[in-house]
């Protein structure tokens, strides 16, 4: 596909390639190293789309020497830190299946979970490796013996700042409390309790959380590659004009069903074992229906006839996270989902159709 063009656009676009991955190797070493340990994971994220883009553009001989200078920095510029290192093993062979799924004309949901995988799994092991080289066990219940102990010395933590703020209180305020029939010790006894039921919350959605992360992460990397291959001209590489999410109809139906399934069991038992079962598969789906809500809600922003209604409604949204943030949030990331969900199942169902009446004549 490169016949054509100059050699020195050709080497150019190399330079340029290996000029950003190596900002972005640097950024990521010094916050996983040194700052705050977590943005670092989505600049690498960004830095295995465009090796992903180097694969596939660039001569193999580049993409060794992209991909050996990436562990260094990485190694060196977190101050020789293995484990940093062995993240950038995970990203390269993350750019390297994304790499083979593009050129296969993956569908982009296909190349989101072929990332997703990879970096999930990748991403264990070298957890799991670290942790049993300092002397942890691996064994499960040893694992959850240790989340519990990270949790109740998060909820010791909480409840002494807690304490400190009900006794820094104001007479006043505690007078008007009191006013209410609410003691000191009562308002205490409250939010320990409140605390203590949201960290357990917390701690029964991780499964669907960290799912939700990596799915994140994965869609990052994927969008990183395909912003990467326009930006230095190389669209011819990617599977479609418009690569864009578009899961399946079955997706879309069992994403209904467990979202209609953990709404009847939230009015009926929101504490119950069924109900956080039924969040964690929500949480999970989110991603990619909030990715194709977010494509149907800028469809609508450009339709002359949807336009007002939807850019009102926007506004609504705007005005309810203002003064309602604890309710406008949530029910604004349901609606989302649920459009992005309805609009690709129709979307689906259409197509079905149309094949049905082909097949026919």
């Amino acid at each position: 596909m490169d016949r054509n063009l100059p050699q020195t656009y050709k080497n150019l676009r190399a330079l340029l390639l290996t000029t950003l991955l190596a900002v972005l190797a640097i950024f990521a070493a010094m916050d996983l190293a040194y700052l705050t340990h977590t943005v670092g994971h989505f600049a690498l994220m960004i830095a295995l789309g465009v090796l992903a883009v180097i694969r596939m553009t660039c001569d193999k001989t580049v993409f060794v020497l992209n991909a050996a200078a990436l562990l260094i920095i990485l190694f060196f510029a977190s101050g020789k830190s293995l484990t940093v290192a062995l993240f950038g093993a995970v990203l390269i062979l993350g750019a390297l299946l994304l790499s083979v799924a593009v050129g296969k004309k993956s569908a982009k949901t296909s190349a989101v979970l072929t990332v997703g995988i990879t970096v999930s799994v990748g991403y264990a092991l070298v957890t799991a490796l670290v942790y049993a080289a300092a002397g942890n066990s691996l064994a499960p219940a040893d694992l959850f013996e240790k989340l519990n102990a990270v949790f109740d010395s998060a909820k010791a933590m909480m409840a002494d700042v807690i304490r400190a703020s009900v006794d820094a209180l104001s007479e006043e305020l505690l007078a008007y409390y009191a006013k209410q029939g609410v003691t000191k010790e009562m308002l205490l006894e409250m939010s320990l309790m409140t605390m203590e039921a949201s960290l357990d919350l917390v701690q029964l959605l991780l499964p669907g959380c960290f799912l939700f992360l990596v799915q994140a992460m994965a869609y990052i990397g994927v969008a990183s590659f395909e912003k990467t291959a326009r930006f230095v001209r190389c669209d011819v590489i990617l599977p479609e004009a418009r690569w864009h999410l578009y899961p399946t109809q079955v997706s879309c139906i069992v994403y209904f069903i467990v979202i209609s399934a953990y709404l009847l069991a939230g009015f009926f038992a929101p504490t119950s074992a069924f109900a956080m079962i039924m969040m964690n598969f929500w949480i999970t789906m989110m991603p990619v229906m909030i990715a194709c809500g977010l494509n149907g809600l800028m469809m609508r922003l450009k339709h002359p006839r949807l336009r007002k209604s939807t850019v009102f409604i926007l506004i609504l949204f705007a005005a309810g996270c203002l003064f309602l943030t604890d309710t406008a949030l949530p029910l604004g990331i349901f609606m989302l989902t649920f459009m992005g969900a309805q609009d690709v199942s129709l979307a689906r169902t259409a197509e079905f159709a149309a094949r049905k009446n082909r097949d026919s004549e």
